[in-house]
């Protein structure tokens, strides 16, 4: 069964934007790690004081076993203004018949 994982982070998304271009092969590598572990999609939100990721993973196993040894995801957090933890849902996928 696999979980959509989406965190929330409070930070100016400006910051997000400028990382991408200052340490994009960071984000790179982050992201092949990711799907190696098991993340089958990653996408970007920008809100006015935050942004949101939202993944789809295997399992919420694999998600929380990437996210607490990837430690350079605190450190782009850090580097990006990012300020406190972030905040994160998962909910179970399901498939329906409007999906696409």
């Amino acid at each position: 069964m696999s979980v959509i994982v989406i965190g929330r982070m409070t930070v100016d998304p400006a910051n997000i934007a400028k990382l991408w271009v200052d340490r994009r092969a960071d984000f790179e590598s982050i992201g092949e790690r990711a799907r190696a572990a098991g993340a089958t999609s990653h996408r970007w939100g920008f809100g006015d004081d935050h942004v949101v990721i939202i993944d789809e993973w295997r399992d919420v196993a694999s998600f929380q076993k990437f996210f607490d040894s990837e430690t350079m995801i605190g450190d782009l957090m850090q580097a990006g203004g990012v300020q406190g933890a972030p905040e994160f849902t998962i909910v179970e996928a399901k498939e329906a018949p409007d999906q696409f």
